[in-house]
């Protein structure tokens, strides 16, 4: 119950090591950051110098949980001779890098944790994109292989932007990123897999994907010029000839508006959940995997897209919300860490929703009494929490559409005014808000927003929001979440901090 109260119980400093010429150095570089499970990675890559290298630091949160420091530094474990792309922690192994060379293709190369070479494999390809998707000792990249492109498949006007050899000069138009290659950095095994036909002819991506379980991958898309165009598209890494399946999220303000983000997960473990950034940071899609698997059945209505499926009919398999997620690892097993800007009071308000169904089941249990006692408690801590079973869906408009009745169904009169409660209280709110910005009239205690009695049986697909306090943070985007803390990742010039949670 300690991530419930939003108040970390432990708070340690995240620092850089001191007089470390590669931190202060000069001139183009590329960087980036892995987070998985207990481990932080950071790298450095000088592709312009005489000799290209690549420098790695790493920070262990948990070993120093327990120590009487107060700072966790970064450690500079390795020095490669190369200028990698991208880099990610891979456990039982160390790293992968992918280092794209223009006469050769993709270069995998698996390193342990002091940056010994373990095993390399090249794969031939005429360009690859975005980063590395990480399952158990599994890497995957999506590139243009070396087979012939179809006319007929969707280009993205993006893509290019998103290509590992990154060159304004030199950005054909005309690549298609249809094939995502997986490595086996224990075994060396390297596999091509297609993206289906179906998907290809008719969305165009980014190149971001992710596994929801070890058989297969959802991938972020969209109709191209089309106000309803986000898509998620999953299907099988090892039958190239089953069908997909595709989801469709509905409105937007403009096509130009949908974006191809996923959110990163931080755990070894694969996360029951998926979280789609569709709408440029102002809405998400939080989705059971079970349900893009297919492994819930659903039964498409005649208000779905032709072959699709809109999520916004299925309340019990995806919540969609006004809420932003950071750019880096933000899933950690049934946690999301996200965040909303509050422009009128000029803060940013932090959460973690909580999607652990049997969490969310003891905290519907708490009779009255429990809850009033409950509700002191947080307020006394200046604590906020709320239980959501209620079904709704946030449009485009930032308004909330309730799912409990929807059309042509009539809500009765008593949930009427129940709903016109609930957005009476949530303006009351913005207006105190609006009317004081200090972390002292930060709002406190419980709310429950539970679905009608008559719906209330199966357990409604719901989730725990917490209001997190996290003194200091400035940019809620340099938060990271793992399974016990919220990480706030260090600029060069400024030292992070790791904010324990349980």
């Amino acid at each position: 119950m300690v991530w419930l109260d939003g108040k970390p119980t432990l708070v340690k400093t995240l620092a850089w090591p001191t007089d470390d010429p590669d931190l202060s150095r000069q001139g183009r570089c590329r960087h980036a950051w892995s987070v998985l499970d207990d481990q932080i990675l950071s790298w450095r890559a000088f592709p312009f110098l005489e000799k290209p290298r690549t420098v790695i630091y790493m920070a262990n949160t948990t070993s120093a949980r327990d120590t009487p420091i107060d700072t966790i530094t970064f450690e500079r474990v390795a020095e490669l001779e190369y200028a990698a792309h991208c880099i990610e922690i891979v456990p039982d192994v160390g790293f992968v890098t992918a280092e794209w060379q223009t006469d050769s293709g993709v270069h995998f190369r698996a390193h342990s944790g002091t940056g010994e070479l373990l095993r390399e494999r090249q794969c031939p390809a005429r360009a690859s994109y975005g980063g590395l998707s990480v399952v158990g000792t599994t890497v995957s990249l999506c590139v243009t292989s070396t087979d012939p492109i179809s006319p007929h498949w969707r280009r993205s006007r993006y893509l290019r932007n998103c290509r590992l050899d990154y060159d304004p000069r030199d950005l054909p138009d005309n690549l298609v990123a249809e094939t995502i290659v997986t490595w086996n950095a224990d075994s060396g095994d390297l596999r091509m897999v297609k993206i289906p036909r179906s998907c290809l002819e008719s969305v165009g991506h980014e190149a971001d994907f992710q596994y929801i379980d070890p058989h297969r991958i959802v991938l972020a898309s969209s109709f191209d010029h089309c106000s309803c165009g986000a898509v998620l598209c999953v299907f099988s890494a090892d039958a190239e000839d089953e069908e997909p399946l595709m989801f469709s999220h509905g409105e937007h303000t403009t096509w130009d508006s949908i974006s191809h983000y996923l959110g990163q997960t931080s755990t070894s473990t694969l996360s029951p959940l998926t979280v789609h950034d569709h709408d440029c940071g102002t809405r998400i899609t939080i989705l059971k995997n079970e349900f893009l698997s297919g492994d819930i059945p659903s039964v498409a209505t005649t208000q779905d897209p032709p072959g699709m499926y809109s999520t916004w009919k299925y309340p019990d398999h995806a919540r969609t919300l006004n809420f932003r997620v950071p750019g880096f690892p933000c899933v950690a097993a049934t946690r999301v860490l996200v965040f909303r800007k509050d422009l009128r009071a000029e803060r940013t308000m932090v959460f973690v929703l909580d999607f652990d169904q049997s969490l969310l089941a003891s905290l519907l249990s708490k009779q009255p009494s429990e809850r009033a006692d409950w509700n002191a408690q947080l307020v006394e801590a200046c604590a906020e929490v709320k239980v959501v079973t209620r079904r709704f869906y946030c449009n485009l408009d930032g308004e909330v559409e309730d799912q409990e009745y929807p059309w042509p169904q009539r809500a009765p009169p008593e949930w009427e005014a129940h709903l016109d409660v609930i957005l009476k209280e949530d303006e009351d709110e913005d207006d105190m808000d609006d009317s004081d910005s200090d972390s002292d009239a930060l709002p406190s205690g419980l709310e429950y927003d539970e679905a009608p009695e008559e719906h209330r049986e199966p357990v409604p697909f719901g989730y725990v929001q917490t209001t997190l306090r996290l003194e200091g943070v400035a940019e809620a985007e340099r938060l990271a979440l793992t399974q016990h803390a919220v990480i706030e990742l260090p600029e060069l010039t400024k030292n992070g901090r790791v904010f324990y949670c349980d």
